[in-house]
């Protein structure tokens, strides 16, 4: 009985017998696995952008806000400040392990915003401006002017579309009006005794214009300071949600736990991004879903290539089988010589596009893959919330996986040619010299 340690050997010379066949067949399933690493991380990266963003210009990461709101999107459901002050105290409490990037109490309402010009819809937001340049993406794509100081009371930041809608620059004066709101009782009345249903106006100064890239949001969204908005709509005290960004967006399902649990008692809804952004949660599926077709196209691509190869060995050396047949060996050790060339070209293979797919995600995770050098488009107003830099980010089960992938196509390819090799008859073998 031939051992397998001698078919292994016998593998082996075999392989480098066509040196440069057999390289060229592991730089090819090499580049197939590092293209694979390299497109993995790129992707991850691309994704882990697209939900920073938008949950910086959503939500936040989980965002509390009052029963029904997100139903309803009805402008009167506010959280009062109590409310708010217990939110605060859970998040910085040590039943809160995971570390918060920030906090940002807002309060929404939809108005209408003149210039001498023209006019336009808005959604206005009200903000605390320290804790919202924490986690709004809006307060770091300020491109002409300013964001708020927290001693700002006055004043509105808009989007660049906006601006030019109303034909406005920074310094311009413009005129907000907006629905007041009942307030909770009369405690928290405003100084006018603002009532539900009474249109409220009050004039400020553009002191900064903001691009996102986000039509919807450059043209429509507008950041106020929250006592300027609460003022407005004679909601004093009070505010529409609590927007929670987190250091690392895995923490998110946690955070939100510990929140429902510790405010079980409070009138609140607390929602994931995932609960309270559907539609961003659909177009990372989708662009997901196309990214592993892709993915499926190249691994094809790779797995026929070295079927293609194996399978050419294999022809080519029929007369050789023929001899080992006639020499006592049997079909089932004719198919372990082939599938320890096969498997031993895949470790090889493998190592290489380790090696190289590592590298160049290595330079990506770190320089980043810059998009500006492919096209002079302006990208911040291409119609497209993601920095013009994609940085791969690639995380070691996503590289098990993927070289568990590539290996478990390797041998499935590799046994049609085992297969064709235990198939050896002699005397068809034996007469091809």
């Amino acid at each position: 009985m031939v051992s397998l340690f001698l078919l292994a050997k016998i593998a082996w010379r075999n392989l480098w017998r066509n040196s440069r066949r057999t390289l060229l067949t592991a730089l090819a399933l090499g580049l197939g696995l590092a293209l694979l690493l390299v497109a993995l991380g790129l992707r991850e990266g691309a994704h882990e952008q697209m939900i920073t963003n938008g949950v910086r210009l959503g939500g936040g990461h989980v965002v509390v806000q009052a029963p029904g709101y997100q139903e309803t999107r009805a402008q009167e459901l506010l959280l009062p400040g109590w409310v708010v002050s217990a939110t605060t105290e859970v998040l910085h409490s040590d039943a809160m392990p995971h570390p918060l990037q920030g906090m940002s109490p807002r309060l929404l309402a939809f108005g209408l915003l003149s210039s001498a010009t023209n006019a336009a819809g808005v959604g206005i937001v009200g903000v605390i401006p320290e804790a919202e340049q924490q986690v709004s993406l809006v307060a770091q794509r300020i491109v002409t002017g300013g964001y708020f100081s927290d001693g700002q009371l006055s004043g509105v930041v808009i989007g660049a579309e906006l601006a030019r809608k109303l034909e406005v620059q920074v310094g311009a004066k413009v005129v907000l009006m907006a629905q007041g709101m009942r307030p909770l009782d009369a405690d928290t009345a405003g100084p006018e005794g603002t009532e539900e249903g009474e249109i409220q106006s009050a004039l400020f100064r553009v002191v900064g214009i903001f691009r996102t890239g986000l039509p919807a949001v450059d043209t429509y969204v507008i950041h106020l300071p929250l006592p300027a908005v609460q003022s407005l709509l004679g909601a004093e005290d009070q505010v529409t949600q609590v927007a929670v960004v987190l250091e690392q967006e895995d923490d998110t399902p946690v955070v939100a736990s510990r929140l429902r649990e510790r405010l079980a008692t409070t009138p609140v809804e607390v929602l994931t991004w995932q609960e309270s952004m559907t539609e961003l949660v659909q177009v990372v599926r989708l662009r997901r879903a196309f990214n592993y077709v892709m993915f499926g196209i190249i691994l094809t691509m790779v797995g026929l290539g070295l079927l293609n190869t194996m399978l050419m060995a294999v022809l080519e050396r029929r007369y050789e089988f023929g001899i080992c047949a006639a020499l006592g060996l049997q079909p089932r050790q004719l198919a372990g010589i082939i599938l320890c060339e096969s498997l031993a070209l895949t470790v090889i293979s493998l190592a290489l596009g380790l090696v190289l797919g590592l590298s160049i995600h290595y330079f990506f995770a770190t320089r980043g893959l810059d998009l500006r050098w492919f096209t002079d488009v302006n990208l911040s107003a291409a119609g497209t919330v993601f920095d013009p830099v994609m940085y791969s980010r690639l995380s070691p089960a996503r590289t098990a996986w993927s070289v568990a992938i590539v290996f478990l196509i390797a041998v499935t390819m590799s046994l049609y040619p085992a297969f064709k090799a235990a198939r050896t008859e002699l005397p068809e073998a034996l007469r091809i010299s």
